[in-house]
């Protein structure tokens, strides 16, 4: 997973965490009877619950859109890749035949020196 991802990850458990915290000590400290205190706990836990499943939904459909840009980028870039692959595997191709005509050449000179 990339380091943007962990940071964005650490980030929103720091903070999902920090506000549970938030609302318990909150909750906690509060003059009223234990009825009272149960019920706003459980309240409050409810909307982080729904809040943290918020920021999950959220961050699926970010993942989808990334998702869908990078297998448009790929779609378009595969075909740009295989043109160039080709081309330079026919450069390859003229380049070791050349060095094979030069080396024929270099050799029939060589030796036709000799003679």
């Amino acid at each position: 997973m990339c380091d943007r991802c962990e940071s964005t990850k650490s980030f929103l458990s720091g903070a999902l965490v920090g506000a549970a915290i938030g609302a318990a000590m909150g909750i906690l400290f509060a003059p009223e009877s234990g009825e009272n205190t149960r019920r706003k706990i459980k309240s409050e836990s409810l909307k982080l619950r729904d809040k943290g499943e918020d920021i999950i939904d959220d961050i699926k459909d970010k993942m989808a859109e990334v998702e869908d840009k990078i297998v448009e980028l790929k779609d378009r870039a595969e075909p740009a890749i295989k043109e160039t692959i080709e081309k330079l595997e026919e450069k390859g191709q003229d380049l070791k035949e050349d060095i094979n005509d030069t080396a024929k050449n270099l050799k029939s000179r060589y030796f036709k020196g000799l003679k």
